[in-house]
């Protein structure tokens, strides 16, 4: 087989992104009211989005039902081929359906279009002809461009499926900021993986790790100071109020290094502490915690409630450890 001139392939590689580029242009100039017709549609739904294709487009609509789902949109997929044989009744009538084909002419979807009809189920649908069935039918049409393929021989969904993927994407994106879907909603839906744990609160790694902090009175001396910080094995002392627990500042290995000197174990705690330690609330997101640490270049963040009473105290090595950084 002739191996391809490597300098003429790349080239070949950029035009068929650039291509596709121009396909997400036809469809950004293509929006108009329809689409927040569509937004507020689903998000008025007190049911459940369920997206509905074949073929390619039932991939990308599986794709996008898992995106609508993780991101505050109640959502699943309905392969158009299982529904005539059963599925239908995973649809009622407080649902919205996504209906998703590129020709619009998709006979899968004829059934799935009858049952909405005969149900009261809105149908959004998401095709590239205008005149098709399942636009005349649906009660919101979403018309894509007509877009050439970068397929050589202008057959296989190639620019056509970026842009459905895309379009799916505007929509979950604009429900999203519609629902005020923040960071803390989003950890809630992923508690696995690393995204998960970072989208976790602090709180809940405290409660899963918390270890005794290592603490120390403002009056005490170095030597005592000393014999804690390697005691807690967290590379720092917090110094705090002996009665309140509220805290005054931050001993690391680094302050003794600094304060070493022939009367350094006269001094106490208060001498050398850092007064402003970095700190993070007990409610914040892991994510903030480990940001603060690697944008400061810092092993140490102290975790505090609101009235600056120590929860807490973080160190990298335990982070890298426990998968958050």
């Amino acid at each position: 087989m002739r191996q391809p001139n490597v300098q003429q392939a790349l080239e070949r590689a950029r035009n068929i992104i650039d291509q596709e580029i121009e396909a997400l242009v036809q469809l950004r100039d293509s929006f108009n009211e329809s689409l927040m017709h569509a937004v507020t549609l689903i998000q008025g739904c007190t049911g459940r989005l369920v997206v509905t294709g074949v073929g390619k487009s039932g991939h990308i609509g599986a794709k996008l039902a898992a995106t609508f789902a993780s991101t505050g949109t109640p959502s699943f997929f309905l392969h158009a081929a299982e529904a005539s044989h059963g599925d239908l009744g995973m649809v009622t009538s407080q649902d919205v359906v996504l209906a998703i084909s590129n020709s619009g002419m998709t006979k899968e979807l004829f059934p799935v279009l009858d049952f909405c009809a005969a149900n009261g189920t809105k149908v959004i649908s998401m095709t590239a002809n205008e005149s098709s069935r399942l636009s005349r039918q649906a009660d919101i049409a979403l018309v894509l461009p007509k877009v050439k393929e970068v397929c050589p021989n202008n057959l296989a969904p190639t620019s056509s499926a970026i842009i459905t993927l895309a379009a799916g994407h505007v929509l979950a994106i604009l429900l999203m900021e519609q629902r005020s879907f923040e960071d803390s909603d989003f950890g809630k839906l992923h508690p696995g993986g690393r995204l998960g744990l970072l989208l976790s609160s602090v709180r809940r790694y405290t409660d899963e790790f918390k270890d005794k902090v290592p603490t120390v009175g403002p009056q005490e001396l170095l030597g005592h100071v000393v014999i804690r910080l390697a005691e807690g094995q967290r590379g720092c002392v917090v110094v705090i109020e002996p009665d309140t627990n509220r805290l005054l500042g931050l001993i690391t290995e680094g302050d003794l290094r600094r304060a070493f000197a022939p009367d350094m174990f006269g001094k106490t705690a208060q001498e050398i502490m850092t007064v402003r330690p970095f700190t993070v609330s007990i409610d914040d997101l892991m994510s903030a915690a480990v940001s603060l640490m690697k944008e400061r270049r810092i092993a140490n963040v102290v975790v505090v409630e609101t009235d600056d009473t120590v929860v807490d105290v973080l160190h990298s090595k335990d982070l890298m450890q426990r998968g958050y950084m």
